[in-house]
């Protein structure tokens, strides 16, 4: 079997389940054969509906955190499935992705090129001298240990939305400071990302928002994959895709 793509997902408890089901549904109609992994921190019989779609599952133990236990459990796990992935190239998606566009999948040639891919943040910037639009300005749960870390990186700087992140070993090293940083330091999971950019002075190669589309630019033309847990996006795919 080849070893060159594989895609992972994470589910934490039953959270989104539809969903991920759905999300798979759609990477089969497209990529029939492509190995799928999800790891998940309940009992594998109740993940039984997913059977049908020849899936490799890989149970985790849930990490404790005194607040937003489920996201920061996702934002740690995710990373932890492109660093123990065995392919040359591997795409973490978040259970609410839906694919619409064969294109998607060229992430896959990208990554095998610069390494780890994310898209651009709907919010476009990680902090802003006004406060106010930033991923860091308005972001859950960022720490004021998160602003004091990149307190001198400069304003304005591209923001990354990481539910969908590609990578290769090319990033192996950013990777691996980026999980010491989510294990080390929990909180918000881009806020880690964002202190890993300002310590290693290194950034993932950035995808223009059509490949994540939220609610922000929901009509945007030419849409490559869509975020559904954003009540108008979703309305978007059943009316336009769905079918």
């Amino acid at each position: 079997m080849s070893k060159s793509k594989l895609i992972t997902y994470v589910a934490v408890g039953y959270r989104d389940l539809p969903k991920l089901e759905k999300s798979i549904e759609l990477v089969r109609s497209f990529e029939p054969d492509i190995p799928i992994r999800v790891y998940h921190d309940m009992p594998a019989s109740d993940l039984h509906f997913l059977s049908d779609y020849n899936i490799q599952l890989r149970k985790y133990e849930r990490k404790r955190y005194p607040k937003r236990e489920e996201n920061r459990n996702s934002s740690y796990w995710r990373l932890i499935s492109l660093k123990e992935s065995e392919y040359e190239t591997t795409l973490y998606l978040d259970n609410d992705i839906y694919i619409v566009h064969r294109g998607f999948f060229e992430g896959f040639k990208i990554a095998k090129e610069y390494g780890i891919l994310m898209v651009q943040n709907p919010r476009m910037f990680i902090k802003t001298q006004e406060q106010n639009i930033g991923d860091l300005d308005i972001g859950a749960d960022v720490l004021p240990y998160d602003k004091q870390f990149v307190k001198d990186m400069p304003d304005y700087m591209t923001a990354y939305n990481m539910g969908v992140t590609f990578y290769s070993e090319l990033s192996e090293d950013f990777l691996d400071e980026l999980i010491w940083e989510q294990k080390n330091n929990p909180s918000r999971g881009q806020a880690g990302l964002y202190r890993t950019i300002w310590k290693t002075r290194t950034a993932p190669y950035c995808l223009p928002i059509n490949w994540l589309v939220c609610k922000k630019h929901c009509n945007i033309e030419n849409p490559l994959s869509l975020h559904v847990g954003h009540k108008n996006v979703l309305e978007r795919y059943e009316e336009e895709f769905q079918g």
